[in-house]
């Protein structure tokens, strides 16, 4: 009896995932023989979620800066940063294209 394994969260393939051993916090891993990459369905640190980015953006909007985003968020400014910078990237992209 095969049980329900999660979509892969980079290439949304569901055949493709099987189980990967577990995370150090003891969470389940999964990987993706179709796209390659590890995930987990549940994260540890709120910034591994996949809506941090969309929530960065919401916050620089209404003008918060780095330091308040981290603290709103619960995540380093590191990561802010991180995100702030795919946020540019992906604006040039628009733009140049």
């Amino acid at each position: 009896m095969k049980e329900n394994l999660p979509v892969c969260h980079h290439c949304s393939k569901i055949d493709s995932v099987r189980k990967h051993g577990l995370a150090r916090s003891g969470v389940q891993r999964y990987y993706c023989t179709s796209c390659k990459r590890t995930f987990q369905v549940r994260y540890i640190y709120l910034g591994n979620e996949t809506n941090i980015l969309r929530q960065v953006k919401a916050l620089l909007d209404e003008g918060k800066s780095r330091v308040e985003i981290s603290q709103v968020l619960g995540v380093s400014q590191g990561i802010i940063d991180r995100h702030i910078y795919l946020i540019t990237l992906e604006e040039e992209e628009k733009i140049g294209a």
